[in-house]
């Protein structure tokens, strides 16, 4: 067949010459746009995916702060990749008054960290007086279950990602409070660290927690009492009296003056030794899966808000924060690391001052970027 046709006469083209200014113009910029979505398709489909900020709820390092929580703050975290805070309120600055509460602070906190891929915990601390119903020393000094649930319960509901206030991922039910009275008389002041009085507030509290907020994380108090007969005895009540299932994680702080993290001397355990005779306590009950926090840990290089006795070196402090840092790394046992402090005005143990980042900062910079995460937990 011929293909020897005159278009130029054809009716063909004199209609779609009429229709070229109405019909082919759109057409030609539906054609344009196609081929860009196209493009843009097959580009998503072949891109590596971007990276945030953080890759996983179980990095491991984090810092605890108190009350100071601001974009400086966040700046140095990011230049750190640290991915947890643990932010520090009191409760009784919150809840003036039984069901009065001003969320102002905490909100402000949770928006910060949400906002920039923080992950945040929250230790439930400092009761008012009005809820301390535990007495101990010929004193009123701790808050009793149903007072501390009650809060708890306020707590987990406003920030449980579904009332459009953000989210915590994880508490602790109370701070140093239940193991750190110190009244002047030693006896005394051990009578009221006994794992009896935060027994009972463990369970009613971690069940408000998780009622109101299923998916967080619940941890036990810190144990903060460096030594090796007390944190054993502690451990070992909670799960002989069947408290052993209402936490998540078991929790301490490791505080020592100057001393090196890795040396035991008589009844202060070192810092390997506090964590294996916690762990070692679990796996005794069955419980050896269970990871362990170091919520707060740290070193002063000034008298500022700390003790002039337990001054060390900005060097010191840093060695020793690389030290257990590598210690709780090798353990497989700690899941998360909170040092204290950062970003802290000029607190004796920050690692930065007004402004400057010590040896500390540095050191453990070097050591995120070599271990950004750890192996999985040797259970």
């Amino acid at each position: 067949m011929s293909s020897n046709i005159n278009f130029g006469s054809s009716k063909l083209y004199q209609t779609l010459s009429k229709l070229r200014p109405k019909f082919l113009v759109p057409l030609f910029l539906i054609g344009i746009v196609l081929m860009l979505l196209s493009t843009w398709y097959v580009f998503t489909l072949t891109r590596e995916p971007q990276k945030s900020l953080v890759n996983d709820t179980d990095a491991p390092y984090g810092f605890t702060v108190l009350t100071i929580f601001d974009q400086t703050t966040i700046n140095y975290l990011k230049e750190l990749h640290v991915h947890w805070i643990r932010y520090q309120l009191n409760w009784k600055d919150i809840e003036i008054q039984p069901g009065q509460y001003d969320w102002h602070k905490l909100d402000t906190a949770v928006a910060l960290a949400n906002a920039n891929g923080i992950h945040l915990t929250f230790p439930l601390q400092l009761a008012p007086d009005w809820a301390l119903h535990q007495a101990c020393a010929h004193r009123h000094l701790l808050p009793d279950a149903q007072a501390m649930a009650t809060f708890a319960s306020a707590v987990a509901h406003r920030y449980n990602h579904h009332t459009n206030h953000g989210y915590i991922e994880s508490y602790e039910v109370g701070n140093e409070e239940f193991d750190s009275l110190w009244t002047g008389n030693w006896n005394e002041s051990v009578s009221c660290r006994q794992p009896d009085f935060v027994g009972p507030v463990l369970k009613a509290t971690y069940l408000a927690i998780k009622a109101a907020s299923p998916n967080a994380r619940v941890g036990m108090n810190s144990i903060w009492w460096v030594n090796t007969t007390h944190i054993h005895d502690y451990m070992n009540w909670l799960y002989e009296n069947h408290y052993g299932s209402y936490f998540d994680f078991a929790n301490f702080h490791y505080y020592i003056c100057n001393a090196n993290p890795d040396v035991t001397i008589g009844d202060r355990p070192s810092f390997d030794m506090e964590w294996q005779t916690i762990h070692n306590v679990m796996a005794q009950h069955g419980d050896g899966n269970k990871p362990i926090w170091v919520t707060e840990i740290g070193w002063n290089v000034s008298s500022v808000y700390q003790s002039a006795r337990c001054i060390v070196t900005p060097q010191q402090q840093a060695q020793y924060i690389v030290a257990t840092a590598q210690s709780a790394m090798a353990s497989r046992v700690i899941q998360h690391i909170f040092w204290y402090t950062i970003n802290r005005e000029r607190d004796g143990m920050s690692i930065t001052q007004g402004g400057e980042k010590l040896s500390g900062f540095y050191a453990l910079q070097k050591f995120i970027k070599l271990h950004p995460v750890w192996s999985t937990r040797n259970t």
